[in-house]
């Protein structure tokens, strides 16, 4: 009958699965002299992702449930707002969440000019936020439209917080082979409950002056253990330095990386107007001012950098940083005159894509690209696969290392450039976290130059970063002597 447990039948099912797997991989190994790097890779990760998925993030129920609280406030006030503009306007309320209503609000009632945008080769009228934001040049309806993303925001907020919670810990589910980069993804867990942690949104960098809770704060320690997160610096800038040095023997974006705050240099280079001392801490103030929502100068001009790095055209990168195209091709100028060997590398992935149709990262990975090679979306995409690849690689191996040969710790969880695991402070806090940070440490070498990323330890008591006044208990960077244990690429063990 349907729905009726079969326990022999079930089993019967998974068995066949099983053997029929085992079967292919057989045939598979024949077309090969040896198994591939990344298969191997894959199936060494299978341990830590396990233990991550089994594990899950312990949730302070008083901290969600404060969270909650505080934001159905907030989306209240906010509605409230809404729905007295969308009277004035209409004489009638306003759903921020029905695409049909914004259409009519505001290409039919305020007979704005349409937004499209292309889904599936159509292009459709859209209010999302790609569309609202461009709406928002016109000035009669920017406070509609603040309200309305700040909704969508808040919405997206409370989701996470009213996320199912199983034995008092949030679960997620780890694919490990989800993506093409080797970037693992996630989503709720294999009992349905759970949540993408991945995706949890990081703190805004002013806690008081941002008007968003932070979504990490609820995710806290287990009694008698202490929280340390690992964050690569800077790790894609870095890649896409070290592939054009490798390439080209120009190593210029990669000292520039190695040097100082790259991303306040490049902040300098799209807005030379700011009053700039050349004083790194008051120039660095200055570029953390805000410039849209949450995010600051320094904030943006680092996605500009970012974007140009992956072949980003003026248009789009304008678009996105909401600044002039023309302010993004004078930057575009400067940036690729100082880092000549950045378009120099956009150049040669296109003539591997026309030649090859394929790119082999750092570390050995080579993927197959079966778009058309002359198109820009393939070009771009294959542009991106290196840093990206050669980051999931580099931080994967880093969580290999530390659950294999570091026992007294628990790994927590991966979130694509960091990963977070859980330590006793009586076992030696300085002596664990120095530990960590040298098995974080990927060295490569090419030509007599030696490259790793460095890791960026913060420890405490929740998932959130630490503040004086807003969360004292939270992540606050790690000030310990640096006595690490290093740790040779060659003693991976695969």
């Amino acid at each position: 009958m349907q729905g009726k447990f079969h326990p022999q039948q079930d089993q019967i099912y998974n068995g066949l699965d099983a053997c029929l797997t085992f079967e292919i991989l057989g045939e598979l190994k024949k077309l090969f002299n040896e198994v591939p790097l990344a298969y191997n890779f894959s199936r060494a990760m299978q341990g830590p992702a396990m233990e991550l998925m089994l594990r899950g993030f312990k949730v302070d129920e008083t901290e969600r449930r404060k969270a909650v609280e505080h934001i159905k406030g907030e989306i209240e006030q906010v509605n409230s707002l809404l729905q007295r503009y969308a009277f004035a306007v209409w004489g009638k309320g306003l759903n921020p969440r029905s695409p049909d209503q914004l259409k009519k609000f505001f290409y039919e009632e305020w007979k704005l000019p349409p937004v499209y945008i292309a889904q599936k080769g159509e292009k459709r009228i859209s209010t999302n936020r790609e569309a609202l934001e461009k709406l928002e040049l016109y000035m009669q309806v920017r406070p509609i439209i603040s309200c309305i993303l700040l909704l969508r925001d808040l919405y997206k907020q409370i989701s996470v917080f009213e996320t199912e919670v199983r034995d008092g810990r949030m679960y997620t589910s780890y694919n490990i082979a989800g993506t093409e980069t080797w970037r693992w993804s996630s989503s709720a867990s294999a009992w349905g409950d759970g949540t993408n942690i991945q995706n949890i949104q990081k703190d805004p960098d002013d806690m008081l002056r941002s008007r968003r809770r932070s979504l990490r704060r609820m995710f806290v320690a287990d009694s008698g253990w202490k929280i340390c997160g690992i964050d690569l610096t800077q790790a894609e800038s870095r890649e896409v330095g070290w592939i054009c040095g490798t390439l080209f023997n120009d190593w210029r974006y990669l000292d520039a990386c190695e040097s100082g705050d790259l991303h306040t240099q490049t902040c300098k280079l799209i807005w030379p107007g700011f009053a700039w001392t050349g004083d790194p801490k008051k120039d660095r103030d200055l570029a953390d001012q805000i410039f849209y929502r949450e995010f600051s100068y320094r904030d943006m001009s680092k996605r500009g950098g970012h974007a140009s790095n992956y072949y980003g055209q003026p248009p789009t990168v304008a678009r996105n940083l909401k600044v002039p195209t023309k302010m993004i091709q004078d930057f575009q100028d400067k940036y690729f005159t100082a880092f000549p060997a950045i378009p120099k590398w956009h150049k040669w992935t296109q003539t591997q894509l026309m030649t090859t149709q394929s790119i082999t990262t750092p570390f050995g990975f080579t993927r197959t690209f079966f778009g058309r090679p002359n198109d820009d979306s393939t070009l771009r995409e294959a542009i991106a696969f290196s840093p990206q690849s050669s980051t999931a690689t580099r931080l994967n191996l880093s969580l290999w290392r530390i659950w294999r040969y570091m026992p007294e710790v628990r790994i927590l969880c991966q979130v694509h450039d960091a990963l977070y695991f859980l330590y006793r402070v009586e076992d030696g806090e300085e002596q664990i976290v120095n530990k960590a940070l040298g098995y974080m440490e990927v060295k490569l070498e090419h030509k007599g130059r030696s490259f790793s990323i460095p890791g960026e330890a913060k420890v405490g008591w929740n998932w959130s970063n630490f503040h004086e006044k807003v969360n004292p208990d939270g992540l606050k960077k790690f000030k310990g002597k640096d006595e690490r244990k290093r740790t040779s690429i060659l003693e991976r063990v695969m």
